[in-house]
């Protein structure tokens, strides 16, 4: 297996695969190009793109607002991307006291959420992460938390700032 084609969406970027907004094309584009990588997410990415789904729904007011039928569409793509195994659902032990104990020094280190942290914490831990050659990369929308992956010597492609890897 190439090392190097292992790729972590955050909820940033999954968000774009279902409802188009900036960014979006640049990531379907990416996906197709790289249709052999490894697309992984943590069921806490996967858990917030559902999130900002539902805030995009039923918050009117946002300039980015959607309707019902885009918003349970965009809900069901998403799942039929985990379900359909083109993304592959990663977590570390979240209710281990030592895996969360890292997360929240990650988490005050960088003033990240703990969804965020987790991330980082997932990409490290990860059993590609484990080999030498692995040079995973986090495909992200969030600035803060690309800069911290940045920190943690992480490969991180910001997809709204940065040219596609």
């Amino acid at each position: 297996m190439d090392f190097h084609l292992i790729h972590y969406l955050d909820a940033s970027v999954l968000v774009k695969l279902v409802v188009e907004e900036d960014g979006s094309n640049v990531v379907e584009e990416y996906m197709r190009r790289n249709y052999t990588a490894a697309f992984k997410t943590t069921s806490l990415c996967f858990a917030e793109a559902l999130g900002v789904l539902k805030s995009k729904y039923v918050n009117r007011r946002r300039t980015d607002h959607i309707d019902e039928d885009t918003y349970l569409t965009a809900a069901d793509e998403l799942r039929a991307y985990v379900k359909n195994d083109p993304i592959e659902l990663v977590d570390v032990g979240i209710n281990d006291s030592a895996v969360f104990s890292e997360v929240e020094e990650i988490a005050r280190r960088y003033s990240l959420d703990v969804s965020d942290a987790y991330q980082i914490v997932t990409i490290r831990k990860d059993h590609f992460s484990r080999f030498p050659k692995a040079r995973p990369i986090l495909i992200t929308a969030d600035t803060g938390l690309a800069k911290a992956a940045r920190a943690e010597k992480l490969r991180v492609w910001d997809c709204i700032t940065k040219k596609a890897p």
